[in-house]
């Protein structure tokens, strides 16, 4: 008992730390939801940068122009 006293918990009345504990599975839910959603928005931006950095090459519309043979 002496040492319950003694702790940060003896200051806090019972039924706060039943709420406190009533909050840990949605606390974790947020972390896990704001850390998918940084993700997804990582992934948005490397998806468009990745596209828009590869240059657009097009055909050539002429026919390479035939070589000399060698006699």
């Amino acid at each position: 008992m002496f040492l319950h006293a003694l702790s940060l918990s003896a200051a806090v009345p019972g039924n706060v730390l039943d709420m406190t504990a009533d909050l840990a599975p949605l606390f974790a839910g947020l972390v896990v939801t704001l850390g998918l959603s940084v993700l997804g928005i990582v992934g948005a931006i490397a998806f468009h940068d990745l596209r828009t950095a590869q240059p657009k090459t097009e055909k050539a519309t002429t026919p390479p122009t035939p070589l000399p043979k060698a006699a």
